[in-house]
């Protein structure tokens, strides 16, 4: 009995996206920066006082939540949640560790609505890609003329 070696595509192999890996760096590489910045003396306060907390953590959560969202092909929405949640959980245990931040429960339920956001938009673009596709395609069959059995 022949073993066969397991081939790229296989349904273990396509839980990321063809672009998942440069997707999910990018997350990786923007939610360091998050963290580096937001904690930097004064910096967050600034950011803070002219933007807003929620604003900030809104807009860039629902980055971090799209990334993440982009990188994976299967179980989008649930691993999207399920990681902001723990980065936001860690963004939160991280800042209570500094005297000029406060951890706060409201700023990871924004989180976590600034991820629902991300996927929802992102499901709705989809979705409607997918229908102008399907769409295009049928119009172009619609468009040759019946084949015309007359001579």
């Amino acid at each position: 009995m022949r073993i066969e070696p397991s081939r790229p595509g296989s349904n273990a192999a396509t839980l990321f996206s063809p672009t998942g890996r440069l997707w999910l760096a990018a997350a990786a590489v923007f939610y360091l920066t998050m963290l580096v910045v937001g904690n930097l003396p004064g910096k967050a306060q600034a950011l803070n006082q002219e933007f807003g907390d929620k604003v900030m953590h809104l807009s860039a959560y629902a980055c971090l939540g799209a990334a993440i969202h982009l990188a994976f092909s299967r179980h989008k929405a649930v691993i999207t949640l399920a990681g902001i949640a723990v980065l936001g959980g860690l963004d939160e245990v991280i800042q209570s560790f500094f005297p000029y931040r406060s951890s706060d429960l409201a700023d990871l339920l924004t989180d976590l609505t600034a991820a629902v956001l991300a996927i929802a938009v992102l499901s709705l673009a989809t979705s409607l890609a997918k229908a102008r596709v399907r769409k295009d395609a049928g119009d172009s069959n619609r468009s040759l003329p019946p084949f015309d059995t007359r001579s």
